[in-house]
């Protein structure tokens, strides 16, 4: 494997293993009274992880349920935590059966026994329970316009909790006892009300927010949903009451890969830890600052984080945000001797296929046209995937266990 590649994947996997549950929960366990009983509910791709390293700390004395992505149950011991699976990013009948198993856990919890909710993101999808008078095949299609409209993810999560029975604090809402959360965030800002879409927070968002939104995005009009959203609102619950505490995000991960950059004697800059935008569009302005960079002699690594969006039209192909980035990127530097850079997603997963990111260099355009491939076609269909396939510059990880969004990185020697 070319060294610089290798350098760089490296870096990658020092911020993922910075942000798994093993190395940034265990100084928030240890205020947890547990002697009478812990009950754990949880959901998330990195929800397996958590369970399991709060049953490296706590034993016997925690029980419950999480529910996490297929293929991503731990390989740690989870005790008395059941493990659940579902899908992701769209919602399945395992995930309507997660959200009625983990809601009644919840409700049935006595009084005495805390609850400890362990939230990562993916939640959203994994546990679902819609309203009762939307069907949940509409909800699934719902979901799946949204996750191709350009909305951010603030906006698709206030649609999301106004269907939902779980979301926006509902299901911490059905305890009786006290509670804590431990999050780790994949939301850029740590938005607590957003990772997951917020199940043990509340916030004010309302239906008429919701519909507005479906509207900014020309939806398909789904008449239930929108009847739902139509219906007056209703006197707001209590705000929730318990604890919250962010364990790791995406700052974690980017400043674990500057030390040991900087250790390795380079200078770094940050351009930002929670860049979001479309795709395309950032790449080029970060291609703008690498060649300013370049042109200056600076020998330098630009870091970033946050969530990129792709807004897609009907016909479209396989990719994500990071291998659509790097391949504007790759566009936009036009092959410049000395540039190089990754972009991966942190929870190993990025897009529609199960791949983290790529990887690029001065050659990448020469090699693709070998390849017989079209950067710039490639790139106007989002079918990233294919065109860093026939390259070999997929990077793939399989499941990380844990999820802070994004990793992005350009060198510039």
């Amino acid at each position: 494997m070319d060294s610089k590649k290798s350098f760089l994947i490296d870096l990658f996997t020092t911020a993922v293993n910075a942000c798994k549950p093993s190395a940034c929960m265990s100084k928030y366990l240890e205020n947890i009274d547990a002697s009478k009983g812990l009950c754990v509910v949880g959901a998330g791709k990195a929800a397996a992880e958590m369970a399991a390293e709060v049953n490296r700390f706590y034993g016997d004395k925690c029980f419950g349920a999480v529910v996490t992505r297929y293929g991503y149950e731990s390989s740690g011991d989870t005790g008395r935590i059941k493990v659940l699976s579902a899908n992701h990013p769209t919602p399945d009948d395992n995930s309507l059966a997660a959200g009625k198993e983990l809601l009644e856990l919840v409700k049935n919890n006595p009084a005495d026994i805390p609850i400890l909710f362990i939230i990562s993101g993916g939640g959203s999808s994994l546990m679902c329970l819609p309203v009762d008078d939307v069907p949940f095949s509409q909800k699934q299609k719902l979901n799946q316009f949204l996750l191709r409209s350009g909305a951010s993810v603030d906006e698709i999560n206030v649609v999301r909790k106004q269907l939902s029975l779980v979301k926006g604090g509902k299901l911490a809402q059905a305890a009786k006892s006290d509670y804590v959360t431990l999050i780790i965030s994949d939301v850029v800002g740590d938005k607590p009300s957003d990772i997951a879409s917020g199940p043990t927070i509340s916030d004010g968002s309302t239906k008429a927010d919701a519909l507005a939104i479906l509207q900014k995005y020309n939806w398909p009009v789904i008449a239930e949903v929108e009847a739902h959203l139509l219906k007056p609102e209703q006197e707001r619950v209590a705000d929730t009451v318990g604890e919250y505490f962010i364990v790791a995000n995406a700052q974690h991960a980017i400043d674990s890969a500057i030390g040991v950059a900087q250790h390795e004697g380079w200078e770094t800059q940050v351009l930002g830890y929670d860049i979001q935008g479309e795709a395309k569009e950032v790449a080029k302005q970060h291609a703008a600052i690498a060649l300013d960079q370049k042109a200056q002699g600076k020998r330098v690594m630009l870091f970033s984080g946050g969530e990129l969006t792709v807004t897609v039209a009907d016909i479209y192909g396989d990719g994500g945000p990071n291998q659509e980035y790097l391949m504007a990127l790759a566009e936009a530097l036009n092959g410049e001797a000395g540039i190089y850079a990754l972009a991966c997603d942190t929870d190993g997963v990025d897009g529609s296929k199960d791949v983290a990111g790529a990887y690029i260099n001065s050659s990448t355009i020469a090699r693709a046209q070998d390849a017989g491939e079209n950067l710039h076609a490639q790139l106007e269909g989002h079918n990233s995937h294919q065109f860093f396939k026939a390259i070999d510059d997929l990077i793939i990880t399989g499941p990380t266990n844990t999820n802070v969004n994004d990793f992005r990185v350009i060198v510039i020697e």
